[in-house]
């Protein structure tokens, strides 16, 4: 599936900004399930000097700019084109192994994902849960993280991103409501109370009838802005991606931008400024569309 993306994103101040500095992770990266094609940022006020790419330590394709200049806007588009394919012999693959999380453990690199975090961590309801929904599950990993994933798209309230920040696991465990944001990190609890490597997924879903302006016929929850999702690692398999706000797995729809263990690592605009006042805004618009 060819698919072209187009993220917008526009900051607005009070009062004049200036030495806003930045980071984007807004580029898709070639992946098992992607491989990306033309891809260009375009930032107004334009920065002074050229962008400075890096890869930050999750592997993510980093871009850091620098506006020195008094502005009252900032805009920062990104459009990429990436084709995208299906990987469901990973998802049996995951269904069939026997979930053996001392095996998971014993692999160093993936000890950053089975720790706590900013965003994300172990609290005591989040553990009980975790533990009574896993245990009516086949003990397979893709079963047990199927079941985890459906609990909280049965018993959690989608609702629209109103203002722009991260909410915590334990708060959308208390609250049984949020985002595809929220519901991504109350998923990654549930993982490390098991002790099953799971990292954050941040990227794009296409929906099918929402490209035809028909809000009835829209397939996916949350796919109108940037979307998240996780995946889970699997032994002698790999990273497995699954989606706690639709329930179901990651498929040729997705397109991942960064991973990390939480929000805070991939968020698609991070920076700070001088000046801009106590009243600012951020209207952000996604639009991805099929090409073949």
């Amino acid at each position: 599936m060819l698919l072209s993306i187009s993220h917008r994103s526009t900051f607005s101040y009070s009062l004049p900004a200036r030495s806003n500095i930045n980071e984007l992770r807004l580029s898709p990266d070639e992946t098992a399930r992607q491989l990306p094609g033309v891809c260009e940022l375009s930032i107004d006020p334009e920065p002074e000097a050229a962008l400075m790419v890096s890869r930050d330590l999750f592997g993510n394709l980093v871009h850091a700019f620098e506006i020195e200049r008094k502005h009252a806007q900032l805009e920062v588009v990104a459009s990429s084109q990436v084709e995208t394919k299906a990987t469901n012999e990973q998802n049996v693959m995951a269904m069939e192994r026997t979930l053996d999380v001392d095996q998971a453990k014993s692999d160093d690199s993936l000890f950053e994902y089975l720790t706590d975090s900013r965003y994300v961590q172990k609290s005591p309801e989040i553990w009980r849960e975790a533990v009574d929904v896993s245990l009516n599950q086949e003990q397979t990993w893709g079963a047990v993280m199927k079941g985890l994933s459906d609990h909280i798209f049965a018993s959690c309230q989608w609702t629209a991103q109103m203002i722009h920040r991260a909410t915590t696991a334990a708060e959308v465990c208390d609250s049984r409501k949020g985002t595809c944001q929220d519901f991504t990190h109350l998923l990654l609890g549930y993982c490390r109370a098991l002790g099953i490597p799971g990292r954050y997924v941040s990227g794009y879903l296409y929906d099918p009838g929402r490209e035809q302006m028909d809000e009835a016929e829209a397939s996916f929850i949350g796919s109108e802005v940037s979307h998240a999702w996780v995946e889970f690692y699997t032994p002698e398999v790999g990273w497995v991606g699954i989606d706690p706000t639709n329930a179901c797995w990651v498929d040729e729809h997705y397109v991942t931008l960064a991973k990390g263990k939480d929000y805070g690592d991939v968020a698609p605009i991070r920076g700070n400024l001088l000046g801009g006042g106590k009243k600012r805004s951020l209207d952000v618009e996604v639009v991805v569309k099929r090409l073949d």
